[in-house]
């Protein structure tokens, strides 16, 4: 198997799915996102994922 295929089933015995489009923007890995793109990566801490859950990004 290759990598691809062991991910999506991985995914698939979790009940989850592999995305193919980006998330939308008011979620919060999509605020994560766009908060990343306007910072850069480098910024980014565990706190700003704690406030992008918390709707505070």
């Amino acid at each position: 198997m290759d990598n691809d295929t062991d991910l999506r089933f991985a995914l698939q015995i979790s009940g989850t799915e592999l995305a193919e489009t980006p998330p939308p923007s008011d979620s919060p890995l999509g605020r994560l996102r766009l908060f990343a793109a306007a910072n850069g990566v480098k910024h980014l801490t565990k706190d700003h994922v704690a406030q992008a859950l918390g709707g505070k990004i």
